[in-house]
């Protein structure tokens, strides 16, 4: 999952905008997504997202709501998990997103999430501050 740590152009908190949701796709409080087909779907790997999900929701097959984000901006740090070993990521290194859309991986081939210091040593499920791309 993906918090809000701080801001560093933009004041304190992140702005939230609502976007239209995709059929039968369940939000989780932390998810990075982003628009494809004018719709939200989870940013994985090399993606940059758009904003981190702001309230959990389970779309359905039709009638969907909006859903509210916060929007990323550049300045924002964030702070989640590393989902594989980032033992030899270092602060600085720019590592890509899991196929969850809530936490990193250790990949550093087109990383979208730029480390700026880890709180531990890295293992799976320490977790990490950084700032997207």
């Amino acid at each position: 999952m993906f918090k809000f740590v701080k801001n560093d152009i933009s004041g304190n908190m992140p702005a939230t905008r609502a976007f239209p949701t995709t059929a039968s796709t369940t939000y989780k409080v932390g998810d990075a997504v982003v628009l494809s087909a004018g719709a939200l779907v989870l940013a994985t790997a090399t993606t940059k997202p758009l904003g981190i999900v702001h309230k959990a929701y389970v779309a359905p097959a039709s009638g969907m709501l909006d859903l509210e984000i916060d929007l990323i901006d550049q300045g924002a740090e964030w702070q989640t998990t590393f989902a594989a070993d980032g033992s030899a990521i270092v602060a600085g290194n720019a590592v890509t997103l899991h196929t969850d859309g809530a936490q990193i991986t250790a990949t550093t081939t087109s990383g979208t999430f730029q480390i700026l210091k880890k709180l531990g040593t890295g293992a799976i499920g320490t977790s990490a501050i950084g700032r997207f791309l």
